[in-house]
């Protein structure tokens, strides 16, 4: 047989080979949910943490996912039950590649020793409310006319996907229904 045949049978096997496979094992097609439908890019924002230093979320999109929990200052980070989860699975939280930031407005001298404790940054919006803040950006704080100083959070959690998406509600990010259940989903590998 002549090298030019032979080569061409080859390649002919070769591609009836490849073809065969492919029919036998194919691509997984992947389901597009509502949720991927209405996701936008996150908000950017800019804040201090606990220790005073400069957070920006992008520094982490295109790298990790980001969990991002607003919470309520009130009773203190201590108090609130989803903080405490997640500074109980941080660890496995990280290998999961997942980034954990909390947000609040400014805690008091008290509180803020009490962040110190935690193992992810707790980051203050000093601007709460007004338009240009992080905790309006996220639809997390509106500020009622005529009040002073920082507004009101309102909890929730927001995951960021790697690409820097996530789902929106209108004119905001929406939060998850459930931040424990979105912790546990991210734990069991389903999220």
């Amino acid at each position: 047989m002549k090298p030019r045949l032979l080569i061409l049978l080859c390649l002919l096997l070769t591609i009836g080979g490849a073809t065969a496979w492919r029919i036998a094992n194919p691509r997984e097609r992947q389901a597009v949910s509502l949720e991927s439908l209405n996701a936008r890019p996150a908000p950017e924002f800019q804040l201090l943490d606990q220790n005073n230093r400069p957070i920006q979320l992008r520094g982490y999109v295109g790298r990790y996912r980001v969990l991002l929990y607003f919470f309520d200052p009130t009773a203190g980070p201590d108090a609130d039950p989803v903080l405490k989860r997640l500074k109980d699975v941080h660890g496995a939280l990280k290998k999961s590649q997942v980034m954990t930031f909390a947000i609040s407005t400014p805690l008091s001298p008290e509180q803020k020793r009490q962040t110190l404790s935690y193992p992810f940054p707790i980051l203050r919006d000093t601007l709460a409310g007004q338009p240009g803040s992080c905790s309006f950006a996220w639809g997390r704080a509106a500020l009622a006319k005529g009040e002073t100083g920082p507004a009101k959070i309102t909890p929730g959690a927001f995951l960021i996907d790697a690409t820097g998406m996530v789902s929106w509600n209108d004119k905001f990010p929406k939060p998850v229904e459930d931040a424990e259940g979105l912790i546990n989903a991210i734990l069991s590998g389903e999220q």
